[in-house]
């Protein structure tokens, strides 16, 4: 990564030979709270999982590897597992390219090892191949991961919002050339040229995009702070957000090339007009003409029609959002306090002894006050890391394709169900007796026993896992929503017992009755009478998992719902400024109409009715445009169409009453109107 430690040195090739991997690299976190910035820590010895190691070096500030929760590194040591047949989640390798070397280079050469361990490896007989799978992808890439197209949604919320605040201002600036008209002819008659009166226009319409842009920049370094606890660089984000001048330069560039947007329509406007009629007509020519009065409808339109597809676009995932929240999770999330559980290698060895520490860790869990059940796994609802195997049933007639079939995998304790309120359906859950020296037994979900028995019953069936390990089917649990929350294609599941199967790492269930505040330091002193090296950590509820979970969908959907409610206040803003400016240019002709027997209700309707037009224009297209916008979310929706009808009536609604108060407000003001003083105006 070509960072160079801020003290001391990193490991070296001897760090990962057995004996001397008893060293380790502390973040610049880690070294600033628990050693106070001292300069002389290197060489110290620190415990960690109650193991001595010696301390190498110190990371610089706002290093992340892999990401911002980690605090310290120790060197790798690869062994063989003697489960070979083992399906690990991954095992993740860097490597920096040679120049002029591309990834797809690299791509060829893992597909040729991946061949060579197949031939090189074969698996025992009677054992299904799982094979070896490696993928190269530029780390950037892996940095990235969903931000990115967080990221382009978001810009791509940004740019609309700018064009219609373009299109407003744009709108703004024509109505003022046009009611300086008059000026402007006065000032072609004495000498001033085209070019200048354009060059006029142009430098108006900076004056008004720098002084803002400006502004916006300042507004935009301020909210980094808020940026900084979004779920988009949250607290296992390997970026640092902060002002950077860069970004200000661009941002200042595109508003600069805002303002010269902006002015173009007015410079057009001026060059198609001729200058002596204007100075003729005292300027009524430029405000009263139709084609004035159609570009500013065309204006206005383009407004609504932009609003209308983004204000979809937002309704589309808050739709998506409420279904995803709403959906049946299969457990009981209330009320469920979880705790990790690291235990040092060196510790409690074998899985007996391994297990008999659970199983007392878990007994003190369940003796706390307002502990109802305990239960412990290896993976919760919602994690991101988790087991999977290829399964098959021996002997059965399930399709070739069923028994390639990726499920997760988790090891839970007896009362892991019990704890998070998963029925079991069918059979039987974990007992006492299903211990390291009794059969392996499993529980299968629901949504597994569907697919592979179709109606026929499971218990009783032997499944053969790709890790070498052949289970018995004793139950069936109630399906879970876990792993992708608001996945189109949720995993199936298969249970096996943690006393059967105990890990070094663990998570504690507890369902309380109390806050888990109140919990947690009761729970870290029950853990460490047990064993006192063992480390505590992620101590969360699994309420607060899922709100992790959601984090990213609800940022990108406030996000836009909040572009949307700025387009829908510019779109409002355009429409009411296009007939307030109408209403003023026809004075004149109100107080004739009022005169001939007009009727202040008959004003009212004649505008409103100028305002529906434009208004149903802009639905019209706005609606093409939120269809083929959905279509662009449809990824990342959730139960729902992109072109669902109930958000897209929901959109019009709301578009066309907030626009109809916009219409009614300068038609009132013409229907007050005296017809005596309105014939007199100019």
């Amino acid at each position: 990564l070509r960072v160079q430690p801020l003290l001391g040195h990193v490991f070296v090739a001897s760090n990962q030979e057995p004996g001397q991997d008893q060293v380790v690299v502390l973040s610049y976190q880690l070294w600033q709270q628990s050693f106070g910035g001292n300069p002389n820590v290197v060489g110290q010895t620190v415990r960690l999982g109650g193991r001595p190691y010696r301390v190498l070096g110190v990371m610089p500030q706002g290093f992340a590897f892999p990401d911002r929760t980690a605090t310290f590194w120790r060197p790798t040591i690869m062994k063989p597992h003697p489960k070979v047949q083992f399906n690990f989640p991954g095992i993740y390798m860097l490597a920096r390219l040679k120049p002029g070397s591309g990834i797809e280079a690299v791509r060829q050469e893992l597909r040729q090892v991946a061949a060579f361990v197949k031939r090189k490896f074969p698996p025992p007989p009677g054992v299904e191949p799982v094979g070896f799978r490696a993928h190269a992808e530029p780390y950037h890439r892996l940095l990235v991961g969903n931000n990115h197209s967080r990221l382009l949604l978001l810009e791509g919320a940004v740019l609309l919002v700018l064009l219609i605040t373009c299109v407003n201002v744009a709108n703004l600036l024509l109505a003022r050339v046009l009611g300086r008209a008059h000026e402007i002819a006065m000032r072609g008659a004495l000498g001033a040229t085209r070019p200048i009166l354009a060059r006029q226009l142009l430098v108006e319409g900076l004056c008004l995009a720098v002084p803002g842009g400006i502004v916006g920049v300042g507004f935009g370094w301020a909210s980094l702070a808020l940026l900084k606890h979004s779920s988009l660089v949250g607290g296992h984000s390997i970026f640092t957000i902060s002002p950077d001048w860069r970004v200000g330069i661009f941002a200042l560039v595109v508003v600069a090339l805002t303002g010269i947007v902006v002015s173009v329509l007015p410079i057009w406007h001026l060059t198609r007009t001729d200058l002596q009629t204007l100075l003729q007509s005292g300027g009524r020519t430029a405000t009263r003409g139709s084609g004035a009065r159609r570009a500013r409808g065309l204006l206005a339109i383009s407004e609504v029609a932009l609003a209308t597809a983004l204000l979809a676009g937002s309704g589309l995932l808050l739709h998506s959002f409420v279904n995803v929240v709403g959906i049946d999770r299969g457990f009981d999330a209330d009320n469920v306090l979880t705790a990790g559980l690291l235990i040092s290698p060196n510790d409690h060895p074998g899985d007996e002894a391994l297990a008999n520490l659970y199983a007392e860790i878990v007994q003190r869990a369940r003796a706390l006050p307002g502990v109802r059940y305990a239960g412990i796994a290896d993976s919760l609802p919602f994690a991101q890391q988790f087991w999977q195997s290829r399964v098959s049933i021996p002997g059965s007639a399930v399709s070739r394709i069923r028994r390639g079939e990726q499920v997760v995998v988790t090891h839970v304790g007896r009362s892991y169900f019990k704890a998070l309120g998963i029925p079991i359906v069918k059979g039987r859950g974990f007992e006492p007796q299903d211990n390291t020296r009794s059969r392996v037994v499993g529980v299968i979900d629901t949504r597994l026993a569907k697919a592979w028995f179709n109606g026929r019953d499971p218990i009783g069936q032997k499944v053969h896992t790709s890790f070498d390990v052949d289970f018995t089917i004793v139950g069936v649990a109630q399906s879970v929503t876990s792993k992708r929350i608001g996945a189109k294609d949720p995993y199936k599941a298969i249970y096996l017992s943690a006393r059967q199967f105990p890990s070094r790492t663990m998570h504690l269930v507890l369902k309380t009755t109390l806050p888990a505040g109140q919990l947690v330091p009761a729970l870290k002193r029950a853990i460490h009478q047990v064993d006192p090296a063992a480390a505590v950590f992620d101590t969360q509820t699994i309420r607060q998992q899922l709100s992790d979970t959601l984090s990213g969908r609800r940022t990108v959907m406030l996000s836009l719902l909040t572009f949307g409610g700025i387009a829908l206040v510019l779109a409002v803003v355009g429409v009411y400024g296009v007939l307030s400016y109408a209403v003023g240019q026809r004075v004149t002709e109100w107080g004739v109409r009022l005169a001939l027997g007009a009727l202040p209700e008959d004003l009212l309707w004649l505008i409103i009715k100028d305002g529906l037009k434009l208004l149903g224009s802009g639905l019209v297209i706005g609606l093409g445009l939120a269809v083929i916008f959905g279509f662009v979310l449809s990824s990342r929706l959730f139960g729902i169409a992109p072109y669902d009808p109930v958000t897209l009536a929901g959109t019009v609604v709301v578009l066309a009453a907030i626009t109809l108060i916009a219409c009614y407000l300068p038609a009132r003001q013409a229907a007050k109107l005296e017809p005596a003083i309105a014939m007199t105006e100019q």
